[in-house]
């Protein structure tokens, strides 16, 4: 926020002509966010950040060009070396060796595989990689594009991609081990501790048996679906189909 007050004074606490104090960082910081994150309009936002519809609105875009101005060179840039060497590390510890920018195994050697590599690039490739992820954390994205003129959408549009870069920079680890648990749905060891008795001491109920009519298949079908040999060979079958 401090970066975002450098960079415009209109996010800095100001003195109108009657000397009343204006609005605070942290209610035109909330309104802009609130807009973005849940895709609310002006009117849905004026009663959490007491501001008029004007003045969200116009926090909404000097956020926008504040976070574009400051934070493009740094989260809109190209994949560095280190980048690289990264993203190529996570790949080969889930057996897909050699893949970056690919939805597609890399070596494609039939005309088969040539023409279904084009063809799912094209349908998923875009859409999914930008506005499937974008849409699940920023609402309006997903929402529609109201009365904002074009140079003011693709201002957003670039907010949220900056945003989400930050927010995956800082909480996701690419060095940790990707584990996964077999059974995650077997709870026959949970404990429930919840009000105390006459003696003060937790009162401690039966342990939670599972029902293993169901959750066993589904758990096998997930485990299935992380072979890597199973994706290849269920993408030979989409592509004699």
């Amino acid at each position: 926020m401090i970066a975002v007050c450098n960079h415009d004074s209109y996010f800095v606490q100001k003195k109108d002509a009657f000397g009343v104090m204006g609005l605070i960082l942290e209610q035109t910081i909330t309104a802009a966010l609130r807009m973005l994150a849940y895709g609310a309009s002006a009117d849905q936002v004026d009663e959490i950040a007491r501001m008029g519809t004007s003045p969200i609105l116009e926090s909404l875009m000097r956020f926008c060009g504040a976070i574009k101005s400051i934070y493009t060179t740094e989260y809109l840039r190209r994949h560095t070396e280190m980048d690289l060497q990264r993203l190529l590390k996570k790949g080969e510890m889930r057996d897909f060796l050699g893949m970056i920018g690919s939805i597609n195994l890399p070596c494609l050697r039939s005309a088969k595989e040539k023409d279904f590599a084009s063809c799912q690039e094209g349908c998923r490739k875009d859409v999914e990689r930008c506005f499937g992820i974008l849409q699940a954390r920023w609402a309006i994205v997903k929402g529609a594009a109201r009365m904002f003129d074009l140079e003011s959408l693709r201002s957003i549009m670039m907010t949220c991609t900056i945003l989400h870069n930050m927010i995956v920079e800082d909480e996701y680890n690419y060095d940790a081990v990707d584990e996964y648990e077999p059974d995650t749905m077997n709870n026959s060891r949970t404990q429930i501790y919840c009000a105390h008795d006459a003696t003060e001491e937790p009162v401690q109920h039966e342990p939670l048996e599972k029902d293993e009519r169901y959750n066993e298949k589904l758990i096998q079908r997930y485990t299935v679906l992380q072979r890597p040999y199973m994706h290849n060979a269920w993408q030979i079958d989409l592509i004699e189909h």
